[in-house]
């Protein structure tokens, strides 16, 4: 399966923080993919060419710039279509930047497969479990830490996901 994500540029800290965070809870998707903000999902690609996808992708970063970001906020969400919950960190600021270049991102070839039952909210996946009470405590206590991520997100990236591990294959520079 084919999928286009954005791995955020982090100061060491931040990034030393959400790793080790995610290495103590979120051990279904540590090892298969670094901390990212999911921007094609996979399944939605399903009879896409990869040649096609990838001038879709170097098509959007051309014309889309390098989007900052804070997130201060974990937000407790439950997946509609299996019995897990996640810990998202969610953008306080770049919140519409990063929806924007997703909406761009589902235009063209991509716009019949936008999923408009589901809301996009941009994310970074920190922690996965099936008992939400456990990760609902994690989320109030990682909110009590005031914990402010800043990033930037100035690549797209193109992979591939074969159900175990995700690989990266091209990656698009957005525009400075």
């Amino acid at each position: 399966m084919l999928l286009c994500l954005a791995y955020p540029r982090l100061a060491e800290a931040d990034a030393q923080l959400i790793d080790g965070f995610r290495r103590e809870h979120d051990r279904k998707y540590v090892d298969v993919v670094g901390a990212h903000w999911t921007m094609i999902f996979p399944g939605s690609t399903d009879g896409i060419a990869q040649a096609d996808l990838s001038n879709h992708i170097q098509g959007v970063a051309q014309c889309s710039n390098t989007l900052d970001f804070t997130c201060s906020y974990a937000l407790v969400h439950n997946d509609h279509e299996s019995d897990d919950y996640y810990i998202f960190l969610v953008p306080d600021e770049g919140f519409s930047g990063i929806s924007l270049l997703h909406d761009r991102l589902y235009s063209g070839l991509m716009h019949p497969r936008l999923r408009l039952d589901i809301p996009y909210v941009p994310h970074i996946g920190i922690a996965t479990s099936k008992d939400r009470e456990a990760l609902h405590e994690l989320a109030t206590q990682w909110n009590r830490e005031s914990h402010e991520i800043r990033g930037a997100i100035d690549e797209l990236t193109l992979s591939s996901f074969d159900g175990r591990q995700v690989t990266d294959l091209e990656r698009f520079p957005l525009q400075t």
